[in-house]
């Protein structure tokens, strides 16, 4: 027989073909050379057997369970079979840096006294992003942190250890403590006296997968799983005979867990009650909305989403829906005019802030005695708190206006109480079937999307635009982080520099977002709240420059290509589905270098100023695009139908019984 290797590589695979080849490559390209690689698979019935055949490297062991025997088993197994002085453990679903096996070798050669040796992660998902760290892990590293922290959790990423393999031996894993495996072996370890230790180096990917071991048993009361698992390490050493302080404090530590749970229940069965009792309340209330239709936005202030909120709510004009505001607007009566002229509305951000979550309960309870009413919402983190409280026979849809803006992150907690999810860009509902499979959501609540494009007014003809000597270009927006107006400015500088003939004009409310020395490069008009006078900016216009990080498919284009106006725009959201480099309008790198955005910019004006004819061809193309794409003839035959299928035949019924 061979030689023995120094290290010992131990991985159990069931079912595990989705990143089993990322969890090998990972082992076989470490610094490390010298290590044997025992793979077990438990009884897989995917491709997972096969992934494993593919590779011929002499140092993988393949060892097949005739059934699935579960992890501790095959964990056992492999340890029998290893011949290596020191076993690292491995996940099939993670990835281990290239240092990692070298530097806990070289630790555990150099610290005779430490048993085990384990390394820090991060966490990873499903497609390899970083998502996030361990706060147990990160937080307790050294022998002395760990020692007081196991006692009350364990801190210690299983497939990122490296033990002795004698001791491992000895030890073995103890088939009673089924998704506490882990944590068992490092209590058992540490009260008899063995030293273990953390390096303080991020050396393992930890993957979150929804359906990995430790996923699965954390749904299931993570508090009680720690209950059981300390119980059963108590009761063995108590019976052994085998108490120390170490064990005395593990014992104190289940009556902790017991409160914290306990705790939890009480919580939670009062905050149930209290909500029940404040639906009830609200059921009273001595008033209702004759259309049972409510609609729930953030803001009534001047904005392309705030536009979009109206148009969406004229559909509805004739049933005269009612409309909450769950933020405060610093300038209300902009387009709050334009709501209380087809709807009711409610400016009520304070007192649905400050008064949560007796709001919500309230809110619902109004909402549950309306017989078949509608729900929609978009951007508000109020309207899906109140989600959970809605009866069942409530019709609940929201809007997304892109991925990216937090509310496909807040509302994943209550997205099965969606009967409908409406977004304006067809990558938008890529992002969120994406999410949806990253996240392990049934991916039939995909096929609860439904995409409505946004509309504008558009002319009945084109109007051919007057080529003066300077063009026009227009910023249209707001003022917030993720528009980078800055950069406008900067363009606008740069012109001026190089003496390009242009006049930029910035609507809304965006001078603070300028630095001081781009200002006098720039015309500033402020908000604009009337239609007429914005169109006619428009109409005037030659170029729009759109420079945000990201959107979702923004008003501003939509109205700007309506009028003939060339969009020259950073390549981000549903744009480019639309916008068509060359053609309709430039398309510039969303770069997170903020010069070249502004240089490419730049460069895009240059060419169009000095070819005059390619500018008056993109025009027109950019309104033929426009009049064919956002007429929007269907934009509220959709809505009403994603809104009130089935329940106009319903009410109508009910008003001819």
């Amino acid at each position: 027989m061979s030689n023995p290797p120094r290290v010992t590589v131990l991985m159990s695979v069931f079912n595990g073909a989705a990143y089993l080849r990322d969890a090998i490559d990972s082992i076989l390209t470490q610094s490390l050379t010298d290590f044997e690689f025992l793979i077990i698979n438990d009884g897989s019935t995917d491709s997972s057997a096969s992934i494993i055949n593919t590779y011929s490297d002499p140092r993988i062991t393949l060892i097949n369970n005739d059934k699935n025997l579960g992890l501790i088993s095959s964990l056992n197994i492999g340890i029998t079979h290893s011949r290596g002085e020191f076993v690292a453990r491995m996940d099939c679903d993670d990835i281990s840096l290239p240092g990692r096996l070298s530097k806990q070798t070289e630790y555990l050669e150099t610290h005779p006294t430490c048993t085990m040796v384990a390394v820090k992660c991060y966490f990873i998902d499903a497609v390899g992003k970083e998502c996030g760290f361990w706060n147990d892990d990160c937080n307790f590293t050294s022998y002395d942190e760990i020692v007081q922290r196991l006692p009350r959790a364990n801190c210690i990423a299983h497939p990122g250890v490296m033990i002795r393999r004698q001791t491992l031996f000895n030890y073995g894993y103890d088939p009673r403590q089924a998704n506490s495996e882990d944590y068992d072996l490092w209590l058992r370890l540490i009260a008899d006296g063995h030293r273990i230790d953390k390096l303080d180096e991020y050396l393992l990917k930890y993957r979150l997968s929804p359906l990995s071991v430790t996923s699965i048993s954390n749904k299931h009361n993570p508090d009680l799983k720690n209950v059981r698992t300390k119980s059963r390490f108590v009761f063995d050493r108590l019976m052994s005979g085998r108490v120390n302080p170490f064990v005395a404090r593990v014992f104190l530590n289940i009556f902790k867990d017991l409160y914290y749970f306990s705790g939890k229940l009480v919580v939670t069965y009062f905050i149930d009650s209290v909500a029940a009792f404040g639906r009830f309340i609200g059921s009273l209330l001595p008033f209702s909305n004759q259309s049972g239709l409510f609609f729930f936005f953030p803001f009534c202030h001047i904005g392309g989403a705030e536009r979009v909120h109206v148009d969406i709510v004229t559909c509805f004009a004739d049933l005269k829906p009612w409309v909450f505001f769950t933020k405060w607007s610093p300038r209300p009566g902009t387009l709050r005019s334009e709501f209380d002229r087809v709807a009711r509305t409610f400016n009520w951000c304070l007192r649905l802030k400050y008064t949560y979550p007796l709001s919500a309960w309230l809110m619902a309870g109004f909402i549950n005695k309306h017989p078949k009413a509608v729900v929609f919402g978009c951007n508000t983190l109020f309207f899906y708190k109140m989600l959970p409280y809605l009866s069942e026979d409530v019709k609940v849809i929201d809007l997304l206006h892109a991925f990216g803006g937090g509310s496909e992150d807040f509302s994943l907690p209550v997205i099965h109480h969606l009967d409908k999810r409406v977004v304006i860009t067809s990558q938008t509902k890529m992002d969120l079937m994406h999410q949806y499979s990253v996240k392990g959501i049934d991916a039939a609540l995909g096929e609860r999307i439904e995409l409505i494009e946004n509309r504008v007014e558009i002319p009945h003809e084109y109007r051919e635009k007057v080529v003066a000597e300077k063009l026009n270009i227009l910023f249209v927006g707001r003022g917030s982080e993720e528009k980078r107006v800055h950069i406008a400015g900067r363009v606008a500088a740069l012109c001026a520099s190089r003496k390009i003939p242009v006049m930029v004009t910035m609507i809304g409310d965006v001078t603070e977002s300028f630095a001081m020395s781009d200002r006098p490069f720039c015309q500033f008009t402020g908000e604009l709240t009337d239609h007429t006078e914005l169109r006619g900016y428009y109409e005037r216009a030659h170029l729009l420059l759109l420079t945000s990080s990201r959107e979702g498919f923004p008003m501003v284009i939509m109205e700007a290509m309506a009028q003939g106006v060339v969009p020259i725009t950073t390549d981000v959201g549903g744009i480019p589905l639309h916008v068509k480099s060359g053609v309709t309008g430039i398309l510039i790198d969303n770069s997170s270098n903020e010069d070249l955005i502004a240089e490419a910019m730049l460069a895009a004006i240059e060419k169009l100023t000095s070819n005059r004819d390619q500018l008056m061809t993109m025009s027109r193309n950019a309104y033929d695009y426009a009049r064919v794409s956002f007429g929007g003839e269907r934009f509220c035959s959709r809505y009403r139908s994603v809104l009130l299928a089935d329940i106009e035949s319903y009410r109508s019924g009910n008003a001819q019984g």
